[in-house]
């Protein structure tokens, strides 16, 4: 007996029923035939997932399930889902074999049961099946222990159960509703939100009465409409159809699994609200999205920038999104609160569904939120908090705003949501259960997930439960009170290398360098060769000893300085304008200042900015008010020939020719007049 194909599907059924993606949104462990085909290829198990499950059981023993209860025990992790998802599937697959016959007889569903994993009925029967029901409640504990971080819990409770389905209730509850059913939901919720937007969402009992008289009912399910007129499972059906409209996007369109799931964040950045989207890992460099949106891949990472789509109002903020693509859906939940925290790796804030104990917090309320955020901050928040008196230019209409919102006991701010209710449950924190490394600076993620730039090492996220030590590469980091917010490694500044933490009994692992791995070079580089001081306009096979960049050097310059001087120019002109001693100009662009500006121990003066320019030597010119000046200036005399090809840079030249000073500048002059002769 050998469990390596269950363990796969264990990973399996994990990764697409209970992973952080399903943070705040219910989860239905939905599997028939047609969906274990579909997961075994998507994450590519080798063996179809009863056959797995067969390899575990032992039908004829009085105890048949015993081996994968050693085994989740063996497996236990508060981390992880409990390993028993391969044998619960397998009992919702038996659920969804029962006679569409509008009764849901015990017996009925032992038969099938018995015959997916026994191959004949009356093998497994009810005496069998209390761990498998035993279970099913481990599951229910551990995903609610994590909040909805793992996905709101749709197992119902065993007091939910009518008396007669006190063991097969629970997977009865999980094959209710199909992926079909799960499309007529959402255009049924845009039915019932347009009749009374303010009343939205309705309770569980509301809906099912509104489906019984929707014109469409008949396009749900046969078990589905079953599951509404049994009067014993009706409160399971409305208990689930509550939690999926509580959670509801606003959108008419179902993802169904194995679709790439993106989500919509809300941005902060040089006070101004815009989109970002994040997916579970790094994808295509672009997506193509309806209504013309594009999402383009910021550097290498797992961020996009939604190009095409329109900024964030308090209607789009409270109602939700969901923008769809070939193969990829991007979304983002209604929510009163907008909770903003620093990304580092992008160096904006950034939104998230939950408060961060220890992070610092800028919170944006909808008017029917702020009272419950008030009450929050004044039980939980550290000192330091600020609410904003006014209403700033770019903040939607109605909201208010808490800035420098910090929560350093996250028992204390469980405590408080619980008491506060209202608006701020969703936004419940998950438990930390475990040390983890969270942020810094990745050099290089295609390669590896684990290299940092020396100096933008991540930071070490405590489990909730003081550890009794933490120690980076033996030295002890636990000095002075202890705090909800992550110590900052890079504070101990660890030289490049391998480095190790041990936070208690565990250990985690990360390397740090000062650059990304070098790219082996090409054994003959593509470029622009120098061909007797010209360069070719275009590019081939470069020859010779020296190339940077693919363009072929010569000799004599291969030993030249190729890093280009820095001229610092003054911020508010109305144009910027290098002119260069070899016959180019280019129009200088004034670059926005950073968001890390202001979070400087000591804010410099914002006054200048910096212009790098080529070796050749140059002028820089500024116009303000429609008068030019000299504003700095890299000498040199020209070195070129006067043709018709330097057309524009000569004209540039005799439009600022007072401005300038100096030899080399006069000589300039001259020759952009014989230019233009």
């Amino acid at each position: 007996m050998g469990f390596a194909a269950y363990a796969e599907w264990q990973h399996a059924l994990e990764q697409a029923f209970f992973s952080e993606e399903w943070d705040s949104q219910p989860v239905v462990l939905f599997v028939d035939e047609r969906e274990a085909r579909s997961l075994q290829q998507k994450y590519g198990v080798s063996v179809p997932l009863v056959e797995a499950v067969k390899q575990v059981v032992q039908p004829s023993s009085p105890r048949p399930f015993q081996a994968v209860e050693d085994y989740e025990s063996s497996r236990r992790n508060g981390e992880r889902a409990p390993s028993v998802l391969p044998l619960l599937a397998c009992s919702v697959i038996a659920a969804t074999r029962m006679a569409n016959d509008g009764t849901h007889r015990a017996n009925n569903y032992h038969d099938r049961f018995s015959e997916l994993l026994a191959d004949r009925p009356g093998v497994l029967t009810s005496q069998h099946y209390l761990p498998v029901a035993e279970m099913w409640k481990r599951l229910a504990t551990w995903q609610v222990r994590w909040r909805g971080f793992h996905g709101v819990c749709t197992i119902p409770s065993m007091e939910a159960l009518p008396h007669h389905q006190a063991r097969i209730g629970y997977a009865l509850s999980q094959a209710v509703l199909r992926d079909s059913d799960r499309q007529q939901l959402l255009r049924f919720f845009n039915v019932m939100r347009a009749r009374d937007e303010a009343a939205w969402p309705l309770p569980g009992d509301a809906l099912v009465n509104g489906i019984s008289v929707w014109d469409y009912e008949a396009k749900f399910s046969t078990s589905f409409q079953h599951s509404l007129r049994d009067p014993d499972f009706r409160p399971l059906v409305e208990d689930l159809l509550a939690a999926i409209a509580d959670a509801w996007d606003g959108s008419d369109v179902y993802v169904p699994h194995g679709s790439l799931r993106g989500e919509l964040l809300v941005r902060f950045e040089s006070k101004r609200l815009g989109w970002l989207v994040r997916l579970p890992q790094p994808g295509d460099p672009k997506y193509q999205l309806e209504n013309g949106v594009t999402l383009r891949q910021i550097a290498a990472t797992e961020h996009y920038m939604p190009e095409g789509l329109a900024l964030p109002t308090a209607r789009s903020l409270q109602r939700g999104a969901q923008l769809h693509g070939d193969g990829i859906a991007v979304s983002r939940s209604a929510a009163p609160i907008v909770l903003l925290h620093q990304n580092v790796a992008l160096d904006c804030r950034t939104s998230a569904e939950r408060f961060l104990p220890g992070e610092d917090h800028m919170i944006l309320s909808a008017p029917e939120a702020a009272p419950d955020v008030e009450r929050l901050l004044k039980r939980a928040a550290s000192p330091g908090r600020k609410k904003e008196p006014g209403r700033l230019s770019w903040m939607p209409d109605g909201w208010t705003l808490h800035h420098h919102v910090v929560f350093d006991d996250p028992v204390v701010l469980r405590s408080a949501i619980l008491d506060t209710a209202g608006a701020v449950v969703g936004a419940m924190p998950a438990p930390r259960f475990k040390a983890r490394l969270q942020g810094g600076l990745l050099i290089a993620p295609d390669i590896s997930r684990g290299l940092y730039l020396a100096g933008g090492e991540p930071d070490l996220a405590l489990p909730d439960s003081a550890p009794g030590s933490v120690f980076l590469d033996g030295l002890d980091l636990r000095s002075g009170p202890r705090t909800a917010a992550p110590l900052r490694l890079s504070a101990y500044e660890p030289a490049p290398g391998r480095h190790t933490v041990q936070v208690g009994g565990n250990s985690l692992e990360f390397t740090t360098a000062e650059s990304a791995p070098s790219l082996r070079e090409a054994a003959v580089p593509i470029g622009f060769p120098l061909v007797g001081g010209c360069v070719k306009a275009y590019a081939e096979q470069a020859s010779g000893d020296t190339a940077i960049r693919g363009a072929a050097l010569g000799a004599g310059l291969a030993e030249a300085d190729a890093e280009w001087p820095v001229l610092l120019c003054r911020r508010g002109a109305d144009e910027t304008l290098f002119l260069s001693a070899d016959g180019r100009g280019w129009r200088v662009a004034e670059p926005d200042i950073p968001g890390w500006w202001e979070r400087l121990p000591e804010t410099p003066s914002g006054y200048c900015f910096e212009v790098r320019v080529p070796t050749c030597g140059g002028w820089i010119f500024q116009n303000s008010r429609d008068a030019w000046r000299l504003e700095a200036a890299l000498p040199a005399f020209p070195n070129l020939k006067p043709d018709t090809h330097r057309g524009r840079w000569a004209q540039a030249v005799r439009a600022v020719a007072d401005v300038g000073i100096g030899d080399e500048w006069e000589a300039c002059v001259r020759l952009a007049q014989e230019a233009m002769q």
